[in-house]
């Protein structure tokens, strides 16, 4: 007789534990069947009281000890990188513990813009304090959907130039972005009431 593997056991806890926690908070979860599963695992759309928004995520979901680290968990970025850095919706990354029995998120499109293309990361770390409750679910849920709208009207270009810098700017934020005779990117930005810098 076949034998079902722990690590299956395992892997469908953390699915159904994420789903269950999102739902449970009027989010809606749509599985990325197996068969179409290139390292993500679920879309997430975002309601708001009771309202479905327009903010979408996906995540990719991890079950089990072996992604402990010294320091959390890491989810191992393999062939993943540019889809999770340069794909149009951003990609969270969650790990479940089934020792604890919680869940732990970080948001692996900014780790990997933040880090650059010359020196991607191997793993996305994901903290042991970020965990995803029932008490943090407003906070992950707000988070994830401020990331989302950075990306929208000029708020988008505001962000590509903020992560080309790695400042984060404000809405309000005044920037100007040149390329000099050396093709080089150079970014001036003032904040109101302060003098022009540059990046």
């Amino acid at each position: 007789m076949p034998k079902v593997s722990k690590g299956r056991r395992v892997g469908q806890a953390a699915v159904n534990a994420l789903r269950t926690l999102l739902e449970d908070h009027d989010h809606i979860v749509q599985e990325i069947s197996g068969q179409n599963d290139f390292g993500e695992d679920f879309y997430v759309t975002f309601a708001d009281d009771g309202h479905l928004t327009s903010d979408t995520i996906k995540v990719q979901v991890k079950g089990g000890t072996s992604w402990r680290r010294g320091n959390g968990y890491a989810v191992p970025v393999d062939q993943h990188g540019d889809t999770w850095a340069d794909g149009n919706i951003p990609v969270y990354c969650v790990v479940y513990d089934p020792d604890t029995r919680r869940l732990h998120w970080s948001n692996a499109t900014q780790q990997l813009r933040r880090s650059g293309p010359l020196n991607p990361p191997r793993f996305i770390g994901v903290s042991p304090n970020a965990v995803l409750d029932d008490s943090t679910v407003p906070f992950f849920v707000a988070q994830a959907r401020r990331y989302v709208g950075r990306y929208r009207g000029r708020q988008a270009v505001l962000t590509h130039l903020g992560e080309m810098s790695g400042v984060e700017f404000d809405s309000a934020d005044h920037v100007l972005h040149f390329v000099n005779g050396f093709d080089e990117d150079l970014i001036f930005w003032k904040r109101w009431g302060t003098r022009w810098r540059r990046c």
